[in-house]
């Protein structure tokens, strides 16, 4: 007789409908967060014709404009017609069909400095959108590789400067190489370790001004007086503000620099006494002359040459001309005290 089988329970019944419902539900979170863009929309495939893929994997992300829109799907050889190149097959959303155009390129970007490869692929609203299957095109270069590839130039040029310090030449490689100059650089920090403790000391002028508030508040004070001043001035107070608001004066010293103007001119063009001084040549010459026989003339007086000569050098003739005019001038003075006796009328009659 055959044995009765076990009826399920409405409890185990429910537990078997969650865990069921969990099972779901966690592979579709896995889905979403595996896969790229929106795993339930529709979706269409592009591939691409690269030289290089770089370590590119299925799985990667594919990214448009810089957003996850799909994944690659196969990563193979081209054909025969594709000969040398690496078909590139992506899975993208159907909603970015409009932005996949003739116009896109697509290139080769890296989640991370070292991290997993994905497909950049540029947004365009021109040209054609790409059909199922359809190619779009592939950048020639691939710019991470052309990031090593700098960073690799960077390198070996860093290298070979430090191998220029190392050996000692430049700036940097005579200070770590030469004890001498390495002495003067730390004399010269010495010194300015000494000019700034001289600065931050209270001590000499530059010390004062950094540190002395009596002297700040009197230079502050200076200042404020030096702005009073000139507001003065510009108000048009005191004799300097007077001068500088005094239209009169302001035209007489116009006038005056015109006239002077006038003057420089005319001596320029030779017009005038200092005018010819300056412009003609044989009244230079004329001067020039009578300086010098004036100084042969002296020249003469010096050596006692002439009568003036003479009169300078003799002491004798000196004295006797002295003594002449002595006797002169006594004899004009008994003149005119007593005139009859020296002048006398005789008048005869025939």
């Amino acid at each position: 007789m055959e044995k009765p089988g076990k009826a399920l329970t409405w409890t185990e019944l429910r537990v078997g409908s969650v865990a069921v419902v969990s099972l779901i539900i966690l592979a579709v979170t896995i889905l979403y967060v595996g896969a790229s863009g929106t795993p339930l929309a529709p979706h269409y495939d592009i591939r691409a014709l690269m030289s290089d893929v770089n370590g590119l994997k299925p799985g990667a992300p594919v990214r448009v404009g810089g957003v996850d829109v799909g994944t690659v799907t196969k990563v193979d050889f081209g054909d025969a017609r594709a000969r040398g190149m690496v078909e590139v097959t992506m899975r993208i959303d159907e909603r970015v069909r409009d932005r996949v155009t003739t116009e896109s390129q697509a290139t080769l970007g890296s989640l991370g400095l070292l991290g997993e490869k994905a497909v950049d692929i540029s947004s365009s609203t021109r040209g054609t959108p790409i059909e199922n299957r359809g190619y779009v095109a592939a950048a020639s270069e691939d710019a991470f590789k052309g990031l090593l590839s700098d960073a690799g130039d960077s390198t070996a040029h860093l290298r070979r400067i430090l191998s220029r310090m190392d050996a000692g030449e430049g700036l940097v490689g005579k200070a770590l190489r030469d004890d001498e100059l390495y002495n003067r650089m730390v004399d010269v920090s010495l010194r300015l370790q000494g000019v700034m403790a001289k600065l931050e000391s209270e001590k000499g002028p530059l010390g004062r001004l950094m540190n002395d508030q009596e002297m700040a508040g009197r230079m502050a004070s200076s200042m404020q007086g030096i702005e009073t001043v000139v507001k003065r001035m510009e108000a048009g107070q005191g004799a300097l503000g007077t001068l500088s608001k005094d239209e009169e004066f302001a035209g007489q010293l116009k006038t005056t620099l015109k006239r002077f103007d006038d003057v420089m001119a005319r001596l320029e063009r030779g017009e005038g006494t200092a005018g010819r001084m300056l412009k003609d040549d044989s009244l230079f010459q004329r001067m020039n002359d009578m300086s010098g026989r004036l100084d042969g003339v002296l020249a003469r007086l010096e050596k006692g040459e002439g009568t003036a000569g003479q009169l300078l050098k003799d002491r004798e003739l000196y004295d006797n001309l002295t003594g002449s005019l002595k006797d002169l001038k006594g004899l004009l003075g008994d003149v005119r005290k007593d005139p009859g006796k020296y002048l006398r009328v005789k008048v005869s009659l025939f």
